[in-house]
């Protein structure tokens, strides 16, 4: 009679599985609604020192704001694109420089989405310069984003360099290539110039991050460069662990790398491509403070 009595006080454990599996879906339903309407909308700023003893003096102290990969039209839309446009003002940038990918081209844009890109993005305000270069995906339609970025006072180098001076006799060379995966590169070309650059500290702007491989296989070795398009695999873990990532760049996923003289850092971008989420990897602006010594 009393076994009987304690086993009626015991919850069924049918009932105790039942919770568990409701409190382990809610779980996933939620985590589903952070990473697809939470953090794609989150926007961050990385900020990091860069000390180099081969900068010119005269650009001791100088702000570059990077971003890239708007992708526009996944989770990129009007008031975000308002968002980012007043923080890297906030900022207060030197130079600005943007590492391709304002489209998607898995959407179609109308006339009026591609007016609305050149009017925010005209916005952008940099003391010195705006680059660019373009992205595989802004091959979708070419002719429209380079007009997009000419209206938007971006300097667009394709193949191209340009020697930007300031206070000194020393310039920053900036060096723009396009995109890997869609256009020709060039390097002779990228590096031709009326002028003697040999010993100028070379910033070179890609949207693929592999630029790297490519330029040491030549024998060139830049002080800096900065690139985008792996989104940083839109969703990490701890310990290194990336998941949704494109194939080509699965040796490059992190913000940062070092090889022998040269540094390069990759934008973790703004928007999303295929997949609409993001975890652990909200969409960021990168801000470099440069110095010639510490």
């Amino acid at each position: 009679m009393e076994e009987q009595q304690i086993k009626d006080l015991q919850p069924p454990k049918r009932n105790t599985f039942k919770k568990v599996l409701f409190l382990f879906f809610l779980l996933l339903i939620l985590f589903y609604l952070y990473i697809r309407c939470v953090e794609p909308n989150l926007l961050i700023v990385h900020e990091y020192p860069i000390i180099d003893n081969n900068l010119p003096a005269s650009f001791d102290g100088t702000k570059i704001v990077h971003f890239s990969d708007i992708l526009y039209g996944s989770t990129i839309h009007e008031k975000s694109l308002d968002k980012i446009v007043t923080k890297i003002n906030e900022l207060k940038a030197d130079i600005v420089i943007f590492t391709g990918d304002i489209l998607n081209d898995t959407l179609y844009l109308k006339d009026e989405d591609y007016n609305l890109l050149k009017d925010k993005l005209k916005n952008i305000q940099a003391k010195y310069k705006k680059y660019a270069v373009l992205g595989d995906n802004d091959y979708a339609n070419e002719n429209a984003v380079k007009e997009i970025l000419e209206t938007a006072g971006f300097t667009l180098l394709n193949n191209q360099n340009e020697l930007l001076y300031f206070k000194g006799n020393d310039p920053l060379e900036f060096i723009g290539t396009p995109s890997l995966l869609k256009g020709n590169i060039n390097l002779t070309d990228s590096l031709t110039s009326s002028e003697n650059t040999e010993k100028t500290y070379k910033i070179w702007l890609s949207h693929e991050p592999t630029i790297l491989d490519r330029l040491y296989e030549n024998n060139l070795k830049p002080n800096l460069i900065f690139a985008g398009h792996t989104l940083n695999g839109l969703v990490s873990f701890p310990l290194d662990g990336y998941l949704l990532h494109q194939s080509e760049t699965s040796n490059y996923l992190k913000n940062h790398y070092e090889k022998e003289e040269t540094q390069m850092f990759i934008s973790s971008g703004l928007g999303t491509y295929k997949y609409n989420v993001r975890f652990l990897n909200a969409p960021s602006i990168s801000l470099y403070r440069l110095y010639s010594h510490l």
